[in-house]
């Protein structure tokens, strides 16, 4: 196993090009370090252990990053911009190794990963009533190298190749599985392309049980756009995008109680946030659906 130690060692600081606008720029080194392989090690064609796979190499991580930060208007109006890049090399991720007819995984360097794009997030307050935010990101993230990567399921399942075999077509019943699959190229699982956030809220003077405050009404919406589930593309585990939208109403009093009704995915949206394959089967695919249709009350006070 390997333990996680992420420490950054330079940050440029941020520069004032205008009252209310600030330019920065960032650059951080990170790493995660090595580790040992604990559940077994993967075994050669003699059927003895590879002793070069019991050791995994630290995880280093260059993370570069420009940016705007803006208020204007009174700080009215909020809005920030910027642009990331990471690479990281020595990728720790599960790989896998097929001997005897079974894919054994193990934790290896599988090469480079590298993430890129952009985001912003931006809020208005047009009145002391009304305010509203709007948020947004663009992120490529993708193996750059992953040379023996297990297999999408698809893949799995039949009797797994030897040296000079040539592995069957995806869905052959009985056929011949590849012992590992290049997936350079493809997108990391978990991150979609395109993710959004939004809402509002608009609130009014109001006394209640003599205590003077606030009604108010709120709105917070998201949207991510599909993406995988599964460290290999797989025609099973692409998840579709989905957007929820969540609402409150209540009453607020300043510096005591917060009283509110809230609702959660609204819409009944459908989802799933994880499918994944189960440990050990070659096609049991096991989902999390996400949270229905739900609403409460909240009572909180500050003290």
């Amino acid at each position: 196993m390997a333990g996680v130690c992420r420490k950054p060692v330079l940050f440029l600081p941020s520069c004032r090009a205008r009252s209310g606008i600030h330019a920065y720029a960032t650059y951080a080194r990170s790493y995660k370090s090595g580790g040992i392989n604990l559940s077994g090690l993967p075994l050669d064609a003699s059927n003895n252990p590879i002793l070069s796979a019991a050791t995994v190499k630290p995880e280093k991580v260059n993370h570069f990053e420009l940016g705007l930060k803006t208020q204007f208007l009174d700080r009215r109006v909020t809005l920030n911009l910027a642009g990331f890049w990471t690479e990281i090399s020595d990728y720790q991720a599960t790989v896998t190794n097929g001997q005897l007819g079974v894919l054994r995984g193990y934790l290896a360097n599988a090469g480079k990963v590298r993430t890129r794009g952009l985001e912003f997030d931006s809020a208005f307050r047009p009145t002391d009533r009304f305010s509203f935010y709007a948020n947004g990101a663009y992120t490529d993230a993708k193996y750059v190298k992953f040379v023996d990567a297990p297999c999408p399921p698809e893949l799995s399942g039949g009797t797994t190749a030897t040296a000079g075999q040539t592995p069957s077509a995806p869905g052959t019943a009985g056929g011949i599985s590849p012992q590992n699959c290049d997936i350079s190229g493809q997108r990391l699982p978990g991150v979609s392309k395109w993710a959004f956030s939004y809402g509002a809220e608009y609130d009014l003077p109001a006394t209640l049980a003599g205590l003077d405050g606030q009604v108010y009404l709120g709105y917070d919406g998201s949207y991510r756009s599909t993406f995988s589930s599964n460290p290999s593309l797989s025609a099973y585990t692409g998840i579709d995008g989905y957007a929820l939208s969540n609402f409150r109403l209540g009453f607020k009093a300043k510096d005591s109680w917060n009283v509110f009704g809230w609702l959660r995915n609204a819409f009944d949206e459908n989802y799933y946030e994880v499918l994944a394959l189960q440990s050990g089967s070659t096609g049991l695919i096991v989902g999390q659906p996400g949270d229905p249709r739900t609403y409460g009350l909240t009572v909180s006070r500050s003290f």
